[in-house]
């Protein structure tokens, strides 16, 4: 254990002083640069809204338009001031924080105590009118039993304070995401249901404003000149949406799009070129199998069991995945704190998953339904290929999987609304504390799991509700390694791979630094060659 808070303690040292050399380098290099700037990516983005989104390619785009109060330092999990420009409380119930001052909304209205109320009563209401309908998946996970909020305040123009049922160690870094990042009142009650999507837009107080999404091609950005921060240097940031892997990188190396997101295959290509530059971040992120609880045969733990016996995960991870990630030996990938290297091995033994169908009464196999991804993810490089090769190892020990997929915005809320039996999804650290991971996907009320696998066990819920507000570093990791032996036990989950983050750049991009936890896109710029 004391090797593991060495390593993670490491791990954060190492991110501080790597974002303190970036914020020296791009500050002083403030006044050059510009341009347009192209990102090529596999999938869209399902609303530009952080607050009621769930997916990656949402929360990158929403993240250039709308700001958090508290946001992450670069690459490491230390919390600074954003648009609050300071914060204390004294018991760990009561938070006050103090506003930036003349801080404009895109739409020119005033940023202040009284906006981000309204956004704290939209997120916490499900009887909101503002919400459209519309699930807040982040606000109704964060704020749950774990870290309550029974009360906002305005105390006057620029403070705000919120109120929480009980003391939280984890209230500040959860309030850096993008699901809390605020919108113009203004805006949501004018545009009303279109609101972040395609037929109207998002506003907020960030670095760029939106200008244009055409769905299914691109989300374009322009720059905000009245924004309080330095920066941003770019003119236009532009989202482009290219599905096929061999078309996206045919656009990356013809130098038409200064960044895209490669299919492990094309990644070679990619850096063999001159003209392109890679990086690598430590793995934060995890690919994973989940099975419905509720329904047979998942409801049996020697089904969930075998199923993860037959797969074989270290070919998968040799075939599909980069030399930077790695076989997952738990759900939390090492640099999380809490994450346990002395879980049993899942060994891949079709023999033994068989024996355990037959104990569970399914000497012959069954048939289910297996949902892959329809985008590219780091943590399923390439879905469709990988969901094929675990049904060929499924089929030897009689179990026969119907592949199927759907349109990535109904993939994730019919995945929440617990319609699949079996499917693929992966998570990435959103600030590096383990309530944003194994908390995220486990953390319930006693008693109530969630619809969406329906798994419910009690001490695994109290145990990460604890996590939750144990101040104490040793102490908390140890209740999340307990955590995380009991989901390994229940073969809740069966995790894939660990992988590491890969970011690909034309050469002819400035001022990037490999951060984890937030863009850096305010510091880029494009300096074409003469």
């Amino acid at each position: 254990m004391l090797k593991k808070r060495i390593l993670y303690l490491l791990i954060v040292f190492v991110m501080v002083a790597t974002q303190l050399a970036a914020c020296k380098s791009t500050t002083s290099g403030s006044k050059g640069g510009g341009g347009t700037f192209i990102v090529a990516r596999g999938g869209d983005s399902v609303f530009i809204d952080g607050s009621n989104a769930s997916d990656g390619e949402s929360w990158r785009v929403a993240g250039e338009i709308l700001e958090p109060l508290v946001r992450l330092e670069g690459t490491s999990t230390k919390v600074v001031p954003w648009l609050a420009e300071s914060f204390e409380s004294a018991d760990g119930i009561t938070w006050t924080f103090h506003l930036r001052k003349g801080v404009k909304f895109h739409d020119g209205t005033e940023f202040n105590a009284d906006a981000v109320k309204w956004n704290f009563d939209r997120w916490m209401d499900p009887n909101n009118q503002w919400r459209f309908g519309r699930t807040f998946e982040y606000y109704d996970t964060v704020f749950g039993e774990n870290m309550k909020i029974t009360e906002t305040k305005v105390v006057d123009k620029n403070t705000f304070q919120i109120i929480l049922a009980k003391p939280s160690a984890i209230l500040l870094v959860n309030l850096t995401l993008a699901s809390f990042a605020i919108s113009s009142p203004t805006a949501v009650q004018k545009q009303g249901d279109k609101y972040a999507t395609a037929a109207g837009s998002s506003v907020g107080t960030g670095p760029f404003m939106f200008k244009e999404w055409v769905p299914n091609d691109h989300i374009t950005l322009v720059k905000n000149p009245k924004w309080w921060g330095v920066g941003p240097k770019l003119d236009t940031l532009i989202f482009r949406s290219i599905p096929d892997n061999s078309a996206r990188l045919a656009e990356f190396l013809a130098g038409t799009v200064q960044q895209a997101d490669l299919a492990q295959t094309d990644m070679a290509t990619a850096e063999a070129d001159p003209n392109i530059v890679s990086y690598t971040t430590p793995a934060m992120g995890v690919g994973y199998i989940a099975f419905q609880q509720c329904i047979k045969p998942f409801d049996n733990v020697k089904v969930r069991q075998a199923v993860s016996m037959a797969i074989n995960r270290k070919a998968i991870v040799e075939t599909f995945y980069t030399k930077q990630d790695t076989l997952a030996t738990g759900f939390q990938p090492p640099a999380i704190l809490g994450s346990n290297p002395n879980l049993p091995a899942i060994e891949y033994n079709p023999d033994a998953a068989k024996a355990l169908l037959a104990e569970a009464g399914f000497p012959n196999g069954f048939t289910t339904d297996f949902w892959y991804i329809p985008v590219i993810r780091g943590y399923f490089p390439d879905s469709k290929a990988i969901a094929e090769a675990m049904a060929v190892d499924l089929a030897k020990i009689g179990v026969t999987v119907n592949l199927k997929t759907e349109d990535w915005a109904t993939y994730l809320q019919d995945r929440l609304d617990g319609k699949f039996s079996m499917w693929m999804l992966g998570w990435g650290s959103d600030n590096g504390d383990p309530d944003n991971f194994i908390g995220y996907h486990f953390a319930h009320p006693v008693g109530q799991p969630k619809t969406e696998d329906c798994y419910n066990n009690d001490q695994l819920a109290q145990l990460l509700i604890d996590g939750a507000k144990e101040p104490d570093v040793a102490k908390r990791e140890k209740i999340y390694q307990d955590a995380e032996l009991i989901v390994h036990n229940d073969w809740a989950r069966l995790p894939v791979a660990w992988t590491a983050g890969k970011a690909f750049f034309r050469k002819e991009v400035k001022g990037y630094q490999p951060v984890v936890f937030r863009s850096w896109y305010e510091f880029m710029s494009v300096e074409k060659s003469k």
